[in-house]
């Protein structure tokens, strides 16, 4: 703003407009100004008071005139070039704005320009303009958080972390900042620094709607599925117009198989007061119900803009077991369209390519090299690895072995994902029996604190620990390995069909051709591995399963060593008293065992008949038909 020279007394008049100005009197000051504005260094003070109270009052082409001709005036006046700048911006003349604030490093402009290029997608620009704002102004919680919307879009979680924690720092009662940087953890999956936030930003405000429903998602991502529905459920009483709370608890309710507590949640709603969005919850309550003409009239009327992904499968679900085969596929193809425009793109190689990365390193003359192992401790078994594709059965499979008592099984926990990030790019074969000794020591670790209780004979179930089955046997040389089989075409479909969350490799499932070229680079490591090392493996074949539970079950019980026992036949059961399942197929497992979904792939081979050269080779060494 220009500043008069105090080097002597101001007119009356301008004294005056001044503290009209002060008092609030924005509509005085600026009559007043208005009346000794001009374009001589006697009107300037005039002309900056009239703009600026226009500004106030929101007369932004009003302000622009006088602020133009204070400019034109004093051209070399930066925090005027400033001014005018706001004003034009608040004016819709954003070309002008832009022109005098470009390269700016005064935060005023500086801030007009970032805003500017932030709305025109020119986002490389924008984090250069709010550079040069925090540079000037290190404290400015809304350009950091405007930086942080910037970052998270693209994909770039520390760099957003890092900015909604400053924002947060510098304006921590904005209740805002906290949900946008929640909204990044849970991009990022990390569940437990997105519940610390939530519970940060319900403690800043406890009246905010928003802040209470990602509470209580937040606890739901963390597992806390009892303590979620609690928070849910008091925000629905709380706040009972149809929200996203509603849309979550319904969704929790159905996650956990409590059928009859979404349909009484149904039906206490009033139909005349609900959204269109409550068409997701009837129609997942008709599909669980096997009500799917109802659920299909139900998902046409979800719309088309309210979570799309969701929506998608939903249809897609219901399609597929209506025998509608064109349309369960296209809306499994908008379904993974959807995922891939909601997750950020990733940088570096794909899941399959890191696959094949190391099988090009897996040679004869590399295994040769390798140290002898570490005898394994006789006090702790090394654990079976339940592993197969997915979509291949492991869940239900990992579900029955829960009946044996001697068995602790661990469903997908990240244990051999943590070993590997410790390994690094240390080469396996320069391992000594020391360092094998420490890795299988921080496994065993890792699993106590995922839940083990470290006295029986640890299961750890993650479906594709099949291609880190060199890996493993390097640290644990007498690990058992159960592979889950089923049909190629009917898993690589499956894996299409499911709408899974897209961590590095399920992000391999949204493309049909590049989720059967994973299945091919998987099994390729699996096989190598075996014709590598003396792998201890056992499979269970999922078509047989469904068929004959006993008779494929008992093979691998006595392949374990272990006793027969019943348990193993009651997996409704057993699924009811384990909580909830993580994966994609917890809706299924509580089920009696039903044999629908196998030769699924005979009604899609059109679909399938781009990737059938790449499965059926597979299929044949399986002894499936292809």
């Amino acid at each position: 703003m220009y500043q008069a020279t105090p080097t002597a007394a101001l007119p009356p008049a301008l004294t005056e407009a001044i503290r009209l100005r002060q008092a609030g009197d924005a509509a005085g000051a600026l009559a007043l100004a208005e009346g000794h504005a001009a374009a001589t260094e006697a009107g300037a003070p005039f002309l900056a008071i009239a703009g600026l109270a226009a500004l106030e009052l929101g007369d932004a082409p009003r302000a622009v005139t006088h602020l133009d001709t204070l400019a034109r005036l004093r051209p070399d006046d930066i925090e005027i070039r400033g001014d005018l700048a706001r004003a034009l911006l608040a004016a819709g003349r954003e070309d002008e704005a832009l022109v005098l604030a470009q390269g700016s490093d005064l935060p005023a402009l500086a801030r007009i320009e970032a805003w500017v290029r932030q709305q025109r997608g020119e986002m490389a620009l924008a984090v250069q303009a709010y550079g040069r704002v925090l540079q000037g102004e290190p404290a400015d919680a809304a350009s950091w958080n405007n930086l942080g919307n910037i970052h998270a879009a693209a994909g770039h979680f520390d760099q957003a972390i890092n900015a909604f924690e400053h924002a947060i720092t510098y304006q921590p009662d904005e209740v805002g900042m906290y949900l946008n940087l929640a909204d990044v953890l849970r991009q990022a999956d990390l569940g437990e620094p997105r519940l610390k936030v939530a519970r940060d930003a319900v403690a800043v405000a406890p009246d905010s709607r928003a802040a209470q429903t990602e509470l209580g998602m937040a606890l739901a991502h963390n597992e806390l599925l009892d303590e979620a529905i609690t928070v849910l459920e008091a925000a629905v009483q709380r706040w009972p117009d149809f929200g996203e709370a509603q849309l979550e608890l319904g969704r929790l309710y159905e996650a956990t198989n409590r059928t009859e507590a979404l349909a009484a949640f149904l039906a206490s709603l009033d139909p005349a007061a609900c959204p269109p969005e409550v068409a997701f919850l009837h129609a997942w309550l008709a599909q669980r119900e096997g009500r799917f003409e109802d659920a299909a009239r139900h998902a046409e009327a979800i719309p088309a803009t309210i979570h799309p992904m969701r929506r998608a499968a939903l249809i897609g679900n219901i399609a597929e077991r209506l025998g509608d085969v064109p349309r369960a596929f296209a809306a499994f193809e908008t379904m993974n369209a959807a995922a891939i425009a909601e997750a950020p793109p990733r940088h570096g190689p794909t899941y399959r390519e890191s696959v094949e990365a190391d099988l090009v390193r897996w040679t004869p003359e590399w295994a040769a090299r390798w140290a002898p192992p570490l005898a394994g401790d006789p006090a702790r078994r090394d654990p079976v690895f339940l592993v197969g594709f997915p979509r291949s059965g492991t869940t239900l499979l990992d579900t029955m072995l829960m009946g044996l008592p001697d068995l602790h099984v661990l469903e997908e926990r990240p244990m051999m994902a943590e070993i590997l990030r410790m390994l690094g790019d240390f080469d396996l074969a320069a391992l000594n029996p020391q360092q094998c000794g420490q890795l299988r020591e921080a496994y065993f670790a890792s699993a106590v604190g995922h839940g083990w209780d470290g006295q029986r004979w640890l299961v750890d179930k993650h479906p594709l620990n099949m291609a880190r089955a060199v890996q493993i046997h390097r640290m644990f040389p007498n690990a058992r390995f159960i592979l889950a089989e089923r049909h190629p075409a009917d898993v690589v479909l499956s894996c299409f069909m499911a709408n899974f969350t897209l961590n590095f490799a399920m992000r391999s499932f949204t493309d049909l051709e590049e989720a059967a070229r994973t299945y091919d680079a998987v099994f390729r490591a699996w096989h190598r591995a075996n014709d590598l090392f003396p792998i201890a493996a056992h499979a269970v074949r999922y078509e047989r399963l469904v068929e004959d539970s006993r008779g494929e079950l008992q093979p691998l019980v006595s392949w374990l060593g272990l006793d027969w026992n019943d348990r193993l036949l009651a997996h409704e059961e057993t699924a009811k008293e384990r909580g909830r399942v993580k994966t994609a197929s917890y809706a299924q497992i509580g089920e009696k065992l039903y044999t629908r979904a196998s030769g699924r792939w005979r009604r899609y081979a059109d679909q399938l008949e781009p990737v059938m050269p790449i499965l059926a080779p597979w299929a044949e060494r399986m002894g499936y038909e292809v």
